[in-house]
């Protein structure tokens, strides 16, 4: 197995990603932002984890949110000097390590979330597992993650005929392949992992979590008033989102 690769950390890469308008304060604009939250439970007293913090704007939301104590973890330098350097807050701290190095006692978390980073994650049973011990029985696990049926392409490549004129369409293939794909994302050699629906879902069910709730968001009529173009993101889901509550021992 390959290890983790820091693409955040790469020069071109992080001045491209910077400049998405999801990026900072943009991230409340982001395209699955308000599903999101509405997984989300009140985070007054809540000890929180946040896998692939980034820049850290979920982490603080939900320490300035009441959390007893937030845990913000991410493997890029570049992303935890900007979290650090616009969010701090009292209770929260950031850590710079990659998901698949993390340790923690159990029980030590009510609460862990993950905004579009699971996906860099290759063993994704393992990390099932180890969340299923790190979050006290009957807390949640938050997360959203690229769609496969998105993922399952390499980003730029998956509409038929990008031309105006055409009805947009979506090229599903290789769906049941699961593995690492490699592909151009503002630079070339971006490493993610395809997993299927059913692989994610099973994977937390014998962790030992519930399924409560699983979106795929798709554009609203709110929604594309505000942003016409997004209009093409109901031709194939773009994000899935689940919440799993870790079930008593």
């Amino acid at each position: 197995m390959s290890a983790p690769q820091n693409i955040y950390d790469d020069a071109a890469f992080f001045a491209g990603y910077s400049r998405l308008p999801r990026f900072g304060e943009g991230w409340t604009g982001a395209f699955e932002h308000a599903a999101f939250m509405s997984l989300l439970p009140p985070a007054r007293g809540l000890r929180v984890l946040d896998l692939g913090c980034g820049v850290g704007q979920l982490a603080h939301y939900l320490a300035a949110a009441g959390a007893a104590r937030a845990v913000a973890a991410d493997l890029s330098a570049r992303m935890l000097a900007e979290a650090r350097r616009h969010r701090r807050h009292p209770k929260l701290d950031f850590v710079r390590a990659a998901i698949e190095r993390l340790a923690f006692a159990p029980a030590s978390f009510d609460l862990a979330v993950s905004s579009l980073a699971v996906h860099y994650v290759a063993d994704w049973p393992r990390l099932c597992r180890e969340l299923a011990t790190w979050i006290a029985p009957g807390g949640l696990f938050v997360y959203s993650t690229e769609h496969p049926v998105y993922l399952s392409r390499a980003t730029e490549a998956g509409w038929l005929d990008p031309s105006p004129a055409a009805t947009p369409a979506w090229a599903l293939t290789r769906y049941g392949d699961e593995g690492e794909r490699s592909e151009h994302w503002i630079v070339e050699g971006v490493r993610k992992h395809h997993r299927m629906v059913s692989t994610q879902l099973n994977g937390l069910i014998d962790a030992g979590f519930a399924i409560e709730r699983v979106l795929e968001p798709m554009p609203t009529p709110a929604m594309l008033e505000a942003h016409p173009e997004w209009a093409i993101e109901a031709n194939r889901p773009f994000a899935l989102l689940v919440r799993a509550r870790r079930l008593p021992r």
